[in-house]
C-alpha cells in the first residue's frame, strides 16, 4: 500500500456519506451528515486497515448511535400516533356514553307502547285491527317508493312511539333503481330495511329493529369499555420516556470525545484539500 491510503480511505468515506444523504431525498436535513449505512462499509474498512483503537471504537459507537437514533425515532412516531388517540378518544367516550343513554331511552319507549295488536299511524290513518298489518305494510311501501327520489329524511309513519323515516337515494352507475333507505328513529336512529318486494318483510324488518336494542345496547356497552381500556393504555404509553435515551446521552459524549482525539474535523478539511478538482481530474486523464 502507498502511503497515502488512509486519506483515500477518507475520501471514499466522504463521499459514501454524501451520496447516501442525497439519494435518500431528505428535504429537512440542511447539512450532509453520515445519517446512513453505506458510508459505514468504508469507515470499517479504514479503521481495519489503520490498526487503530480509537477509530475501530467510534465506528461501533457511530452504528450504536445511528440504531439509537432509528429507535427514538420510532418511539417518538408513536408517541405522536398515542398523543392523537388521547386528544380525540374523550370525545369518542362520551358519545358511546350518550348512545347507549339513547338506546336505554328507546328501549323504554318500546316497552311502554308494547301492545299485542298491531298498529301503525300514516298521516292521518291509522293501521289497526284485522288485516292491519298487512294494509300497513302495503301503504308504507307505496308511500315510501312514491318519494324515492327525496334525498332527505322525511317521516313517513308512526310505529310503537317511533318514527319511520325514509330516505331517497340518488341513481348511480352500478344501482339505476336504489332502494331508499329506511330508519327508526326516536331518542337514537336506527337502521332498518324496505323490502319493496315483499311490503310485510318491510315491517318484520322494523319489529326486529326494535327487538334488537338491547342486543345494540350491549355492543356499545363493550365498544365503551374498549375505549376506556385504550384511553387508560395510551396515557400511560405517553409517560414512558425512550427507554435507551441515557445510553444514547452517553454514546453521544463519548462520540463528541473519540471526535476530538481523532481530530476528524481537520481530517476532513485536509481530504477535501487533497482530492482532486475537476480541471485537475481532466488534466490527469
Amino acid at each position: 500500500m502507498t502511503k497515502d491510503w488512509p486519506v483515500k480511505w477518507q475520501l471514499l468515506e466522504v463521499k459514501a456519506r454524501f451520496i447516501a444523504q442525497v439519494m435518500c431525498g431528505d428535504v429537512s436535513t440542511r447539512r450532509v451528515e453520515d445519517l446512513e449505512n453505506a458510508a459505514l462499509t468504508f469507515a470499517e474498512i479504514k479503521a481495519i486497515a489503520s490498526g487503530n483503537p480509537l477509530v475501530m471504537e467510534k465506528v461501533r459507537v457511530d452504528t450504536e448511535i445511528r440504531k439509537l437514533d432509528a429507535l427514538r425515532a420510532s418511539h417518538q412516531n408513536q408517541l405522536y400516533r398515542v398523543t392523537r388517540e388521547v386528544s380525540e378518544l374523550p370525545f369518542r367516550v362520551e358519545r358511546s356514553r350518550q348512545m347507549i343513554a339513547q338506546i336505554e331511552a328507546d328501549i323504554a319507549l318500546r316497552d311502554r307502547n308494547d301492545s299485542e295488536s298491531f298498529s301503525m299511524t300514516m298521516g292521518n290513518r291509522t293501521f289497526a285491527g284485522k288485516g292491519s298489518r298487512e294494509e300497513a305494510a302495503k301503504a308504507l311501501t307505496y308511500l315510501i317508493l312514491t318519494w324515492k327520489d327525496d334525498e332527505s329524511r322525511q317521516v313517513r309513519a308512526h310505529f310503537r312511539g317511533f318514527d319511520i323515516v325514509s330516505q331517497g337515494k340518488r341513481p348511480s352507475f352500478l344501482e339505476s333503481d336504489p332502494v331508499p333507505s329506511l330508519f327508526l328513529r326516536g331518542s337514537g336512529t336506527y337502521s332498518a330495511s324496505l323490502n319493496p318486494a315483499n311490503p310485510v318483510g318491510t315491517i318484520q324488518s322494523i319489529e326486529y329493529t326494535l327487538r334488537s336494542l338491547e342486543r345494540a345496547a350491549e355492543r356499545e356497552r363493550e365498544q365503551l369499555q374498549q375505549l376506556e381500556a385504550n384511553l387508560a393504555a395510551f396515557q400511560c404509553e405517553l409517560a414512558k420516556p425512550f427507554e435507551h435515551e441515557a445510553r444514547l446521552k452517553e454514546l453521544l459524549v463519548k462520540q463528541t470525545e473519540l471526535n476530538a482525539a481523532l481530530d476528524l474535523h481537520k481530517n476532513d478539511v485536509q481530504a477535501a484539500a487533497i482530492a482532486p478538482q475537476p480541471e485537475q481530474r481532466a488534466a490527469d486523464d
